[in-house]
């Protein structure tokens, strides 16, 4: 999906999925990024024009660390979830088997999605 311009997204927090359409320039094709059971996610940058660079799975643990501010600072107010401690969070996230996908971009949208899994479709 490099290269692949960002047309649309869909977030149906009800069903827990996350659908971002692109489409390849160069190519002529369309694709799709299918998350499924997602739990929480984090878009910032978003303009008309979105380019992505690359899309990379992480370990749970690089979510820790690079969100350690927003869960400082949203602890208590049940987000990604209600839990006492970091640790009881990890488990949660590591048994429930959730994956940390991020979304690089060459210009505009980026971000990150927690979700059980995801999919990506090209024509």
């Amino acid at each position: 999906m490099h290269d692949d311009c960002i047309v649309a997204y869909n977030v149906n927090l009800e069903e827990g999925y996350i659908v971002i359409q692109t489409y390849n320039n160069d190519r002529k094709k369309q694709g799709k990024l299918k998350f499924s059971e997602v739990l929480t996610h984090s878009f910032k940058c978003i303009i008309n024009y979105n380019i992505i660079y690359d899309i990379q799975e992480c370990e749970i643990e690089v979510f820790f660390r690079e969100n350690k501010e927003e869960l400082i600072k949203m602890k208590g107010y049940c987000w990604p979830i209600n839990y006492k401690t970091e640790k009881e969070l990890m488990e949660f996230l590591k048994t429930n088997e959730y994956k940390y996908i991020k979304i690089y971009s060459s210009y505009g949208m980026f971000g990150w999605i927690l979700a059980k899994s995801y999919e990506i479709e090209t024509e």
